[in-house]
């Protein structure tokens, strides 16, 4: 195959819909099974990964790593790139910044110390294991942003070519016999 079968309309902002709503670059460039796909597998994983946490488990505080690398928010920067879902945790994180009460009854504002510490007793350990998978689903998410961006991986080959060369790979499968020895 040498070109795409499918039309790449506008990478850019396939890639930005892709970040916003995980799949939707996809359906925008007519991809539907790859977007079902990505967005049922990504927010899947990041809804479950919320549950898990009650909710509590994506926020964001501004704190430069350096001066204070244990009160950074590591992790959000993985869950930032499942888009709009984790948008909120920056919002109400830059409220509290600037001395502003978190609004939306404080949905994705920072925990309490408790849930932090992962004492809360209901919980527990699902603490962890949810912001987890919240940012492994914002990582895989990049990989959609990709290929919303660059489209289908493509090889070019020349299959002639690979029949005459004795190092190639369509040759080489020729030459074994059935019972896979050369």
């Amino acid at each position: 195959m040498s070109e795409p079968t499918v039309s790449l309309r506008h990478p850019l902002t396939a890639a930005f819909l892709a970040w916003l709503v995980p799949g939707l670059g996809h359906f925008y460039q007519g991809r539907t099974g790859k977007g079902i796909l990505y967005a049922v597998c990504i927010l899947g994983l990041y809804g479950m990964g919320m549950a898990m946490g009650e909710g509590q488990i994506v926020y964001w505080r501004w704190v430069n790593p350096l001066n204070n690398p244990e009160k950074f928010c590591l992790y959000y920067i993985g869950q930032f790139f499942v888009g709009l879902p984790a948008l909120p945790a920056l919002i109400q994180g830059t409220l509290t910044h600037f001395g502003h009460e978190p609004i939306l009854g404080g949905f994705m504002a920072e925990p309490s110390q408790i849930v932090l510490n992962g004492l809360h007793p209901r919980l527990g350990k699902l603490v962890e294991i949810g912001t987890i998978y919240t940012t492994v689903a914002g990582l895989l998410n990049i990989l959609a942003i990709y290929d919303a961006y660059e489209g289908p991986a493509y090889q070019e080959y020349d299959e002639e070519a690979m029949l005459r060369s004795p190092s190639g790979a369509l040759a080489t499968a020729r030459e074994l016999n059935p019972e896979g020895s050369a």
